[in-house]
């Protein structure tokens, strides 16, 4: 019984780690989207400047150590790519 509850409580802890860490990359997705679109909206042609910076981080993405995981290479990119769609789209519209 004890190690049910020693497996139990790692397992609370690990949920919990998870949550935290969730929610610390939620806040930094939004600070980040927020200040690309104020830096496009600063531009002559905003859209220009996302996809400039959508090619910039696309390079990054190609040369992190993640890279040769498929599964976790294809998630950045199709990240990647809905946050900029997304900080576009915004950042013309306002």
């Amino acid at each position: 019984m004890a190690g049910d509850e020693q497996g139990l409580e790692w397992l609370n802890g690990l949920i919990k780690a998870v949550a935290v860490e969730q929610a610390r990359s939620m806040v930094q997705h939004f600070i980040m989207r927020d200040l690309v679109i104020q830096m496009a909206q600063a531009q002559p042609d905003p859209n220009s400047y996302v996809a400039a910076m959508f090619e910039r981080v696309s390079a990054l993405v190609d040369q992190c150590e993640l890279a040769g995981k498929p599964d976790v290479e294809a998630e950045m990119r199709w990240y990647a790519e809905q946050f900029f769609t997304q900080a576009g789209n915004s950042a013309t519209r306002s």
